[in-house]
């Protein structure tokens, strides 16, 4: 009677390492391993035998893996469209949130902008690098131009001149 003592522990332990491993390396399949494990922890505590423990593990993994795994990915990761995908000034670019479309665009800078210097600017709610050809100082309104050549994260930008 010992080792079901035992047994629903080691389950409990299982499941509590198949968590953190699902933290390091996230993926959302550990998690439903996780899931199952404590499953199996709860089934030995029960009392159910060893064959039955794994046929619990088993069950419950498989089943959130294949029914629930999908949804898990779409609700915590988002989704990632390509150009071609997406409505007008919406398309894919620096950190996955808009592309070259942004150009033409308002913007505010948010750090001072030399040309030997890089600057950033608020655009969408978000914060970006970026660089243009004059000083631009904190607080003034630009015009993004277009992602710069050598550096996907960054924006070229140059003074608003006026425009909003």
């Amino acid at each position: 009677m010992d080792w079901l003592f035992a047994a629903h522990v080691l389950w409990f332990l299982t499941g509590a390492v198949f968590l953190l491993a699902e933290m390091a390396l996230p993926g959302f399949v550990l998690l439903f391993f996780a899931l199952g494990a404590f499953a199996a922890a709860f089934a030995a505590w029960a009392g159910l035998t060893l064959g039955g423990q794994f046929l619990v593990f088993l069950a419950v993994s498989l089943a959130g893996v294949g029914l629930l795994r999908r949804m898990f990915l779409r609700v915590f990761q988002g989704r990632v469209h390509s150009q071609a995908q997406d409505a007008p000034g919406q398309s894919a670019g620096p950190g996955g949130e808009v592309g070259d479309d942004a150009a033409g665009k308002p913007a505010v800078v948010t750090k001072a902008i030399r040309p030997d210097v890089p600057g950033e600017i608020k655009f969408r709610g978000s914060f970006w690098r970026a660089e243009a050809a004059e000083h631009i100082g904190e607080g003034e309104n630009v015009i993004i131009l277009g992602l710069t050549k050598h550096d996907t994260g960054a924006y070229t930008v140059r003074p608003a001149a006026g425009e909003k």
